[in-house]
């Protein structure tokens, strides 16, 4: 089964506020700045990108080193990396 995951359409919530800090939602690290790998590093070439089944038995995109006592946010493809960033094999 392969999982395709909608384009992140962030608004004004705390995941966007996270961002705009320079702060990753999902494991509270800093973002990789710009230009620090090649091509730019996004979550959905991350080997820490892992799917997991919710309660109500859909599939979601999380972040496996998520910041402690939080089941983080959905991960979107297009979202910036953290500096805990690895290339997925």
């Amino acid at each position: 089964m392969s999982l395709t995951i909608p384009p992140a359409i962030v608004g004004r919530g705390a995941i966007r506020i996270e961002l705009d800090r320079g702060i990753h939602p999902a494991t509270r690290k800093p973002l990789l700045e710009p230009g620090t790998t090649t091509p730019t590093s996004r979550c959905g070439a991350c080997a820490f990108l892992v799917e997991r089944v919710a309660g109500d038995g859909r599939a979601r995109m999380k972040c496996a080193i998520k910041a402690q006592r939080r089941r983080g946010p959905d991960i979107k493809p297009d979202f910036p990396a953290c500096v805990e960033f690895r290339t997925a094999a």
